[in-house]
């Protein structure tokens, strides 16, 4: 019973990415990383090309995948470092490190060096630096 209840909770959340309203897109997004919710990755990665323009809902998003570890979602992630605003690509650069963080030094490195914002490349020098490069 638990179980079955568990799921209908879990689908509720993914069903909440849709919601009009963002604020509770961003709120399933968060529960459903706190949850590790494997299930929600395809409607995470969603998330990010459907509502483009809601960045709060971006990074609750990115930083869910990072949480729930599915390998799968590593090319959206390095997609939301190249093309999303900037406290999305600062949140996916954190969640790339936490989902692999040997697939990530890659990308770290290339956008220390070379992310158009000083803030960006400053959190993949900080991932780095964190995790043993210098």
């Amino acid at each position: 019973m638990v179980q079955r209840e568990d799921e209908a909770y879990d689908m509720a959340l993914i069903e909440g990415l849709r919601h009009p309203r963002p604020d509770i897109a961003e709120t399933c997004a968060w529960v459903l990383g706190q949850r590790r919710t494997r299930r929600a990755v395809p409607a995470l990665i969603a998330v990010l090309h459907e509502r483009p323009n809601e960045v709060d809902v971006h990074v609750a998003a990115v930083l869910a995948l990072g949480h729930i570890g599915d390998p799968a979602a590593f090319p959206a992630l390095v997609e939301a470092v190249h093309s999303g605003a900037v406290r999305v690509r600062r949140a996916a650069l954190r969640a790339l490190a936490e989902l692999d963080l040997d697939r990530a030094r890659l990308v770290l490195r290339e956008v220390a060096e070379a992310d158009p914002s000083a803030g960006v490349r400053e959190e993949a020098r900080r991932l780095l630096q964190e995790r043993g490069e210098r």
